[in-house]
Formats: C-alpha cells, sequence, structure tokens
C-alpha cells in the first residue's frame, strides 16, 4: 500500500498487480509506504479502512479527501502469474511449502477452485481484496485495468502533476507454459464471476468507480 492523501489518493497494492513497481516509482512523495512484510504491503480494502484510515483521519487527512484505487487484472492471467512467481528456484529455497515447479498450471488451478490451499497457500481472490467484507461488496473508488497503463499511468501523472515512469520489477523469469483444460477453465471462469464482472467493467476504458458498496457477480 501507498498512501499520497495529499495528491488526492492511496493505492492498495494487490498482489501480482505490479505494486512492487509503482511503490518504488513513488515513494519518494509518497506519506506513507507499506512494503517488505506481506501482510502490510498487501494490506486489503477491509484492512485499509479498519486500520489506515483512522491513522491518516488523525493526520488531517479524512477519508472524503481522496480516493481509495487498486489496479485490476485479467482473473486466470492472475492465478496463472502466481504459479510461476512460485515455480522459481528461490521459493523453493526459502519456502518449499509453497514451490509450484513440481505443479502443473491445471493442478494449480484446480487446487483453487476446490479449495485445496495446501496447494495454493495465501493466494486469496482479487474481488474480495477490493471488498469490505467476504460479502465481495467493493470498498475502493476507483478500479484501473493492468494491461491499460495509458488509462492509470495518465490518472497518476494528473494526480502528481508531472509524467510518472513505472519501471517494470518483481517479474518471474520462469516461462513454463501454462496448461488447462476445457473443464477446468470452465470452473475457473465461474469461480470468477464477480471478478470476471470487474474486468468487463473496464474493458472500454481501462477504469471504473464502482458504486459504493456494489457486490459483483450477484445477478
Amino acid at each position: 500500500m501507498i498512501a499520497l492523501p495529499r495528491h488526492g489518493f492511496v493505492m492498495l497494492s494487490m498482489p501480482k498487480c505490479a505494486s512492487t513497481s509503482i511503490v518504488r516509482s513513488l515513494s519518494g512523495r509518497a506519506e506513507v509506504v507499506l512494503r517488505g512484510n506481506p501482510k502490510l504491503k498487501h494490506m486489503n480494502c477491509r484492512q485499509f479502512h479498519a486500520r489506515m484510515m483512522p491513522i491518516l483521519r488523525h493526520a488531517g487527512y479524512p477519508r472524503k479527501d481522496y480516493e481509495l484505487v487498486s489496479l485490476f487484472r485479467e482473473p486466470i492471467e492472475w492465478l496463472e502469474s502466481w504459479w510461476r512467481y512460485r515455480s522459481r528456484p528461490a521459493i523453493l529455497e526459502e519456502r518449499p511449502h509453497r514451490y509450484t515447479g513440481d505443479v502443473s498450471f491445471e493442478r494449480f488451478a484446480a487446487a483453487y477452485v476446490e479449495g485445496d490451499r495446501s496447494v495454493t497457500r495465501n493466494v486469496g481472490r482479487p474481488a474480495r481484496f477490493l471488498a469490505m467484507s467476504d460479502d465481495l461488496d467493493l470498498g475502493v473508488d476507483r478500479i484501473f485495468a493492468l494491461d491499460r497503463p495509458d488509462a492509470w499511468q495518465s490518472w497518476l501523472a494528473e494526480r502528481m502533476g508531472d509524467a510518472v515512469r513505472i519501471d517494470t520489477a518483481n517479474v518471474s523469469s520462469e516461462r513454463r507454459e501454462p496448461e488447462l483444460s476445457a473443464a477446468t477453465r470452465a470452473a475457473l471462469t465461474e469461480y470468477f464471476r464477480p471478478e470476471y464482472e470487474i474486468h468487463a467493467r473496464l474493458r472500454d476504458t481501462g477504469v471504473w468507480a464502482p458504486p459504493g458498496g456494489y457486490v459483483p457477480g450477484r445477478a
């Protein structure tokens, strides 16, 4: 998470959505930067409102004075990124219980849908990251499509008052080719119904401002 309320926004760092690059690029002008410890760096929407919002309010930044924003990635691509990232040899050395170098994406995706966290430990889900509760009621003000840097980089530049350059960081060099059966892809797509609604909202312009408390995928 990186807070720049003086510039009118706080950006949540959704995992696997360029958060390391953004924090590194903007941290010199931020009021608050949480990084290093994943539990701090990847503070979600619910945690932000419970823990960080009171701190900012006490410092003179009421919630109405800034937008809470996040980047968002195509859902299956997001899950694939987790699988690739945990395929790195470094993960085998540091956290062997999370290593996926010997796990196919088919197995990883099926375990994710089935809730088998012995394979997909601490992966979470994108819609819950943006929500105020497990009901998936969205609590952010603006969502940007990661694959539309024209939308979010121009928005950041407008808020910061000058051009913003975001260099890619923390990218896995492991290029294993993922394979999914039609059945597993269909199961993933159904599981990610709320996420795919959000993704569809971003398709035209790369940005969406959801109504407060909106629950995607409810219909």
